[in-house]
């Protein structure tokens, strides 16, 4: 048989040679990225459909966008569904939300009617800050409550080992001294660093969720209140855009005042938290049948 070309090939056969085979290969990458990304949204919709079912299930109804329930700049929730929300949350829980809430908001849980319904002002991105914030929270709260509870199961924490170094503050404001803020449909974080394990020693035992969390160090807050998925973060932006930004580019279109009572500031806040809880179960329960992008 003669081949085609016996010798030496020229340059430009060559190059045609090595041109072809790129181009395809590039081709099939493009096809694979757009799939992948294709793959990624539908991932995204069905933790975001898992988030929705969970409100559902207890009869709430996620805030719709700013724009559309803020009238002449005063923006009032009708009905509260403080009780709903609370629901979802173990007594020791609830009460480390409520003072999470109080920290933001100012107004304690035992606050009068007439203090409830009181009015103040805050900004637009503010406010976007405060729901971001409350979201990992919650997501903070689930992590560590069901650590504390698999530790305890596993009885570690009780035999072998307890948390080194009790914190020097509360929980709530070393959390909100390394949370991550959301706005302009952007993740701003100051917990990007990878986090470490929870360090222990011998002879501390912690009594409640409290103290087990008050043991945190900087890294193990950031382990627990990181999502661990970029799907959890994509959805994370998703929502809050779709909340607060303008319809078309999701951007926080203006910082304005905002006029709103305690009351409605805490119902908003009270749904952040449970969209956070919520977001880390979606988040668990699809990495058992699909394996998530690590953040």
């Amino acid at each position: 048989m003669v081949l085609p070309h016996q010798g030496i090939l020229t340059a430009d056969e060559l190059l045609h040679l090595c041109l072809v085979p790129l181009s395809m290969f590039l081709g099939f990458r493009r096809i694979a990225e757009f799939r992948q990304h294709e793959c990624q949204d539908a991932v995204e919709d069905v933790m975001y459909v898992l988030i929705f079912y969970k409100f559902s299930e207890i009869g709430v109804s996620l805030v719709p966008r700013l724009s559309k329930c803020a009238y002449n700049g005063r923006l009032e929730i009708w009905p509260s569904k403080d009780w709903e929300l609370e629901s979802i949350h173990n007594a020791e829980v609830l009460q480390m939300v409520r003072e999470h809430l109080s920290a933001l908001v100012g107004c304690k849980a035992s606050s009068s009617v007439t203090d409830s319904w009181a009015t103040t002002k805050v900004q637009r991105f503010r406010l976007c800050e405060m729901y971001a914030a409350s979201i990992l929270y919650g997501y903070f709260l689930k992590s560590a409550s069901l650590r504390y509870q698999l530790e305890r199961g596993l009885d570690l924490s009780s035999s072998h080992y307890g948390l080194a170094g009790r914190g020097k503050h509360p929980v709530s404001e070393m959390f909100t001294a390394g949370s991550s803020y959301i706005a302009h449909g952007r993740v701003s974080s100051s917990i990007s660093t990878p986090a470490s394990p929870v360090s222990y020693s011998l002879g501390n035992n912690p009594k409640s969720l409290r103290l087990y969390m008050m043991g945190f160090d900087h890294e193990s807050v950031q382990m627990c209140a990181k999502p661990k998925s970029k799907e959890a973060v994509d959805l994370l932006e998703r929502h809050t855009s779709a909340l607060f930004g303008d319809e078309e580019t999701g951007l926080l279109e203006t910082d304005d005042a905002i006029t709103t009572s305690f009351a409605s500031l805490k119902r908003f806040l009270l749904e952040a938290v449970a969209f956070g809880s919520f977001l880390w179960s979606a988040e668990n329960f699809v990495s058992d049948v699909y394996t998530l992008e690590d953040n």
